[in-house]
């Protein structure tokens, strides 16, 4: 008894202890089982020690993931902070709108006056419109910020998970014995299932993603919007860090509205909507393919965990409801 005490509590230290890290645990986890395959192939055909195996994929992750987004964000602010010098100066005009935008339903009379009003006088109409102004410019620095911060976090987790798969040969060998432990004869496989479903949920997540941003540049390049290998690999990232395709979307809709033919313009507003909407129909299909449990119980998991605690309750509840459903299953099956 004094010992299950003392272990409990020693648990208890260590779970304050590692708080402020399980974000990057968790993330790092994720990472290292989904490289896993690839890590283990490296060692296995180039004949080398798995910490350098692993460098390999780290220094690969951060060159192909990480570079890029830092670029770009970079890019974005130096552009923002260019637009805001421009309109502080009085250089900055807006051509007229296009008579096609007072045909859209609902929306279309008021954004035309307003567009027109900017065209003639920006100062006057940003100071008449300000408090509708305001929240999206404040709303759009929030997004700013929180996309810097996911970038710094995901490339520490990347990191981290280099060190997991150096030594994931030990993690495994503890990680079944501790669910054999745990939950006896079904804990056996719960490490696997663990695994499976991380790598389904990533497929839901990255598959997803870049079907998505590949999707988006097929209409962007139909529609003939320049830099359009650009705009692939931002609607990407954003996908990824699950912001989403709206301000891509809302951008290349703008633009080809203003310059391109009517037909055109309605043809790229549909296919964006639709590439905005194209994860709702094949996460779920991906999420449950070959899944140790059945597809709604990974799918349940997924999203709600993602609605309970973010990105990360994507993986955390996939998982804890597969292990539920494990142990539930298991002890119908010995009571039968």
């Amino acid at each position: 008894m004094i010992q299950i005490l003392a272990l409990g509590i020693l648990l208890l230290l260590s779970f304050f202890i590692v708080k402020p890290f399980i974000t990057l645990l968790i993330w790092g986890g994720v990472l290292a089982i989904t490289f896993g395959p690839l890590h283990r192939l490296l060692t296995k055909q180039l004949k080398i020690r798995p910490g350098l195996s692993a460098g390999i994929i780290v220094l690969g992750l951060l060159m192909v993931i990480i570079l890029p987004a830092i670029l770009i964000m970079l890019s974005t602010v130096d552009e923002f902070k260019a637009l805001i010098s421009t309109f502080q100066s009085n250089d900055l005009h807006i051509p007229p709108p296009y008579d096609g935008i007072s045909q859209f339903p609902i929306i279309g009379p008021y954004l035309y006056s307003v567009w027109e009003e900017a065209s003639l006088n920006l100062s006057e109409t940003f100071i008449k419109h300000q408090d509708e102004i305001k929240p999206v410019l404040i709303e759009f620095l929030g997004m700013v910020s929180h996309t810097a911060s996911g970038i710094f976090t995901f490339t520490l987790s990347i990191l981290v998970s280099g060190v997991f798969m150096a030594y994931s040969v030990e993690e495994g060998q503890y990680a079944r014995k501790f669910f054999t432990k745990l939950a006896g004869k079904s804990g056996e496989r719960m490490a696997d299932d663990a695994r499976t479903t991380v790598i389904n949920v990533v497929k839901g997540i990255l598959g997803v993603s870049i079907i998505q941003a590949l999707f988006c540049g097929l209409g962007m390049f139909i529609a003939g919007i320049p830099f359009t290998g650009i705009w692939i690999l931002v609607s990407l990232i954003l996908s990824v860090f699950q912001i989403g395709l709206f301000p891509v979307s809302i951008g290349v809709i703008i633009y080809i509205w203003m310059n391109g033919s009517l037909g055109m313009a309605i043809f790229l507003t549909v296919w964006m909507v639709f590439a905005g909407l194209l994860d709702n129909f094949l996460k779920p299909m991906i999420l449950g393919k070959g899944a140790p449990v059945p597809s709604m119980v990974v799918f349940m998991g997924a999203f709600g965990g993602f609605l309970y605690s973010g990105i990360l309750g994507l993986f955390t509840g996939a998982i804890i409801l597969t292990f539920a459903y494990t142990l539930t299953m298991s002890w119908l099956e010995e009571a039968s």
